[in-house]
């Protein structure tokens, strides 16, 4: 009799066990599993950040330069151009649009174009900044041929929804915002060697 009364409180006691410890252990989880998934889309924003800034540093003529004055084109902040995706992606495809209605260049399309295209659906509100450090230490006499002098520089950021409240916030929707850059060393173009 005695036996059976221990078994029944051990069983108990198991159950209590199991009951105090398992909301633990499938927070920590999902913790590494949030961790796993905002690691693999960073990741991801910072190839796509990579990539656009590799054919930045190709494409540059037409990109985040206003052809009339001769100028290049910044900001707000003064410092590089700033694509929002939702607003440059309805000209992914131009073919049969008048070009006066397009108010960006194919190359600056291209460079939004590659970064949306290597970023996973899981990223919203994506924004492509492009900078070229010879913009900011330009002379009066402004050739956007030299910008092969300096750098160029791809910041992409977007928002991710996350799973657990230690990596997003509740007011903010479990949004947790990602974002990259990258650099890379302007390079000269066969055009560039008329100057």
């Amino acid at each position: 009799m005695k036996n059976k009364q221990k078994k029944d409180k051990e069983s108990g006691q198991a159950i209590l066990e199991f009951v105090l410890i398992f909301p633990i252990f499938v927070f920590v989880i999902l913790i590494v599993v949030d961790f796993g998934w905002l690691f693999y889309n960073y990741i991801s924003v910072e190839n796509s950040a990579r990539n656009a800034a590799r054919i930045a540093c190709v494409e540059y003529q037409e990109c985040c330069y206003d052809d009339e004055s001769k100028t290049p084109e910044t900001g707000p902040d003064g410092e590089g151009k700033v694509f929002a995706v939702e607003d440059v992606e309805p000209y992914f495809n131009t073919s049969g649009m008048d070009p006066d209605q397009i108010p960006y260049t194919e190359q600056e399309i291209n460079i939004v174009r590659t970064a949306v295209d290597t970023l996973p659906g899981s990223i919203s509100d994506v924004t492509v900044k492009v900078s070229y450090s010879y913009d900011s230490s330009a002379a009066l006499d402004y050739n956007v041929n030299s910008r092969c002098n300096g750098d160029v520089t791809v910041y992409v950021s977007g928002k991710l929804r996350v799973l657990t409240p230690i990596l997003g916030n509740a007011d903010n929707h479990m949004l947790r915002d990602v974002g990259s850059k990258s650099t890379y060393k302007v390079e000269r173009n066969s055009s560039d060697d008329s100057e």
